[in-house]
């Protein structure tokens, strides 16, 4: 955040906002305060670059109002905040569309980290760069989804977000085809042993690698090896040899 932003800040909170999360806003912008009731025209009037919804225990007709001034503002992005989380509930802020979606209590690192995924110089598409060099390096060793966003400078949910917007399927899903291409490369050469692979190729467990790799490959680990043994130029070579 820079002092140049106008945020909007929609109390949907009982107990009003965290002393030290909003002057810390009002340090970092200019932050207007409205209640739900007054929360379109207090928009209209102020025109912000952002719109910060902070919520106890969101129920439907508040809900209903972060969609309208999504409608309403399609461009603008919404940064929600709730004291009640639940997957449910994460569910329906990713289909909303909503910028970023934060749990309290919010770390007040979080706001500026915000801030930098439309920063200057860290477009979408390096952004997606970086995942995937991340994705690629590491894809064998156990990943930490938080971590990842962490490195490219963003929350879990802005990061998944992106993520499936860009690939069409969960950063997880995607660890998964590395994977079983990483381990396909293995299995090709002679001999393999499938407990092996799995463990190399990022696998705790090789019966959980055995289910993955035929509900993507339609064969066993072990059918597969045996069909690339048969198209090796290595063991045609071995074979024509013996014959000589």
């Amino acid at each position: 955040m820079t002092a140049s932003l106008r945020a909007q800040w929609i109390l949907c909170a009982s107990n009003g906002s965290p002393a030290d999360l909003l002057e810390q806003c009002k340090r970092l912008c200019k932050v207007t305060v409205s209640d739900s009731r007054n929360a379109l025209s207090a928009i209209c009037k102020a025109q912000p670059d952002i719109i910060v919804f902070e919520f106890d225990n969101p129920v439907a007709e508040q809900l209903h109002l972060l969609q309208s001034v999504k409608r309403l503002h399609p461009s603008v992005p919404i940064l929600m905040i709730t004291s009640t989380h639940s997957e449910d509930l994460a569910i329906w802020a990713f289909r909303a569309r909503v910028w970023n979606y934060l749990v309290r209590p919010v770390p007040l690192r979080e706001l500026p980290q915000a801030s930098s995924e439309q920063a200057p110089g860290r477009t979408e598409k390096a952004v997606m760069q970086r995942i995937i060099e991340n994705l690629r390096r590491d894809h064998t060793t156990r990943l930490s989804i938080s971590q990842l966003a962490r490195e490219c400078g963003m929350s879990r949910f802005s990061f998944s977000r992106l993520f499936r917007n860009s690939f069409g399927c969960s950063c997880r899903e995607y660890v998964m085809r590395l994977r079983i291409e990483t381990a396909c490369k293995m299995l090709e050469a002679p001999h393999p042993s499938v407990t092996q692979i799995a463990i190399t190729a990022g696998f705790t467990d090789a019966s959980y690698f055995a289910r993955m790799f035929r509900r993507h490959m339609r064969k066993s680990p072990i059918e597969y090896a045996q069909v690339a043994s048969k198209h090796s130029p290595e063991v045609k070579l071995v074979r024509q040899f013996k014959r000589a």
